[in-house]
């Protein structure tokens, strides 16, 4: 790679956490830029969607770890659950969580993935946990090291473990205020040579996303914006090379 060459990595969260947020990504993705997904195998409609995703091989598919949110795989009471087997709040879990529970839980989230759908790109996390909870971090790097997998990392994170990921990270692309095209292209203006990753969280509304998720209308914006004509044109012109996780390599 040359060393002005602009990658970027566009990941869209939360696959699998509804059918309609599914259906979104993956129509940004096959009309528009978003070239990556993380998928949340603790929701209901997580293998339905993996089932879809295999039907579109330029996609990217990666792991949304889920700590917070639904119901564990591994076991239904634990370090890491409430009395009624769901996840604690993050506040309890970071307080009460087991290692072993955690490497338990990551490991099956993990396995689920690989049987469901196959090559899994990278890891991150539901509300970038394994960023604010140092025992998840290293539970999430130790199994990356294992795997060879890249994990979504900061900056100074990558450098201080030396784990595969991209040079950059760009979460600004969220929100009422954040979530258009000249803000976009603005992003894309400042892009530097390497990689980066940008993350977004398009998505169909339905009934489901109102009951777990407060982000819910913008989805829909976001869509439009990934998928606007525009975008992909200024991409061109930009020469932007549009990758996902499998193009992030060991050294970089």
């Amino acid at each position: 790679m040359g060393n002005n060459t602009v990658k970027l990595i566009i990941n869209a969260d939360d696959f699998g956490i509804t059918a309609g947020v599914t259906y979104g990504i993956l129509f940004a993705h096959q009309y528009g830029i978003v070239s990556s997904t993380t998928v949340m195998v603790n929701m209901p409609f997580a293998k339905e969607s993996l089932k879809e995703a295999k039907k579109h091989p330029n996609l990217g598919v990666g792991l949304h770890l889920v700590f917070d949110a639904g119901r564990p795989i591994f076991a239904s009471q634990s370090s890491l659950t409430s009395h009624s087997g769901y996840f604690l709040k993050k506040e309890g879990l970071m307080q009460s969580a087991k290692r072993e529970d955690i490497k338990n839980e990551v490991e099956a989230q993990l396995d689920l993935a690989h049987k469901w759908y196959g090559n899994i790109t990278h890891i991150d996390s539901h509300h970038h946990l394994h960023h604010h909870f140092p025992l998840l971090l290293d539970v999430v790097l130790e199994t990356a090291k294992n795997y060879n997998m890249p994990v979504r990392l900061l900056p100074d994170t990558k450098i201080a473990y030396k784990i595969a990921s991209p040079d950059y990270f760009c979460g600004g692309f969220y929100g009422e205020e954040s979530v258009s095209i000249n803000n976009l292209k603005d992003m894309i203006t400042s892009l530097k040579p390497g990689i980066t990753e940008m993350m977004c969280h398009p998505g169909f509304i339905d009934s489901g996303l109102y009951k777990i998720s407060s982000y819910n209308r913008m989805r829909m914006k976001e869509v439009a914006v990934l998928t606007n004509n525009k975008m992909k044109e200024y991409m061109q012109k930009q020469s932007i090379e549009l990758i996902h996780y499998g193009g992030v390599v060991d050294g970089r």
